[in-house]
């Protein structure tokens, strides 16, 4: 018990075993600005923040709200 109790702390201050997600939020009517991407820039950027753990982006799901704002949701995974 004290070794699988020891493998889990391990890992959990490794980084291993943290779920990693990268969360866009943006109105599609609104004017571009020059500090956040596009939408169509998503992709790169979230392979960007993955990729400094070491991981892959997967597109996760996208939704829209009551005021037309979507969420575009990356999830980091294991290469």
């Amino acid at each position: 018990m004290r070794i699988v109790c020891l493998i889990g702390f391990l890992l959990g201050l490794s980084g291993c075993a943290n779920y990693r997600e990268i969360v866009f939020f943006y109105y599609p009517n609104a004017p571009r600005s020059l500090t956040f991407p596009p939408p169509a820039e998503f992709a790169a950027e979230a392979q960007k923040e993955c990729a400094k753990y070491g991981m892959i982006a997967v597109h996760d799901w996208e939704s829209v709200s009551d005021w037309e704002r979507v969420r575009s949701s990356w999830r980091c995974v294991p290469r």
